[in-house]
């Protein structure tokens, strides 16, 4: 997939809103739902044995979802407030595998002036890829950790897989989808009314 393939696909899919992850809940909550990677809402991992459960609920619902061997898109970025900064994926030695594409810089201010200043922007990127269970261990397990943020895309399907430090939000391509798979996993999802 080129650059301007991605643009094109991005538009028609999701047009409104901006491939960044904290957003999608808003943007897109009706066919939004979140599940929590821990029992109890815990947070964070502090032992092997919880590892072995986060790992174990996020490579099942997402293999659920996706399925083995899923062409898929991984989709990553940074925030910087100097425009001609360039992302460096090579920074962080858990994206090695993946051979990253840049996208065009978005201008934050423009897109929401009320949260963001004059020249704060953000560089995205994304890597084709395929999903196959426990093959991005290390990537979820670094944004378990809250140490990067990612995202999975399945284009076939129109799904966005955004894990974070807690859980992942799924955002589906309709209602029914996303019904099906909230009440499959609804012992996993938040007690709050809100879903967070």
């Amino acid at each position: 997939m080129t650059k301007e393939e991605f643009k094109t696909f991005w538009t028609l899919t999701y047009p409104d809103t901006i491939p960044i992850s904290y957003l999608f809940k808003k943007d897109y909550s009706e066919r939004w739902f979140r599940i929590h990677s821990l029992p109890d809402s815990k947070r964070y991992a502090e032992s092997e044995n919880e590892w072995k459960i986060l790992l174990e609920r996020q490579n099942q619902i997402i293999t659920d979802i996706f399925g083995e061997n899923e062409k898929i898109l991984l989709v990553t970025g940074e925030y910087n407030w100097d425009e001609n900064a360039t992302f460096n994926a090579d920074e962080e030695a858990v994206f090695k595998p993946y051979d990253f594409i840049l996208l065009d810089n978005i201008d934050l201010f423009d897109f929401k002036s009320e949260d963001y200043n004059k020249g704060d922007f953000y560089k995205p990127a994304f890597a084709e890829t395929i999903w196959n269970s426990n093959q991005h261990d290390r990537l979820l397990k670094e944004i378990a950790n809250d140490n990067l943020r990612a995202f999975f895309i399945s284009i076939n399907k129109s799904i966005i897989v955004a894990p974070y430090d807690g859980g992942i939000d799924f955002v589906f391509k309709n209602i029914q989808t996303k019904d099906f798979y909230k009440k499959q996993y609804e012992n996993w999802l938040s007690e709050r009314v809100d879903g967070l």
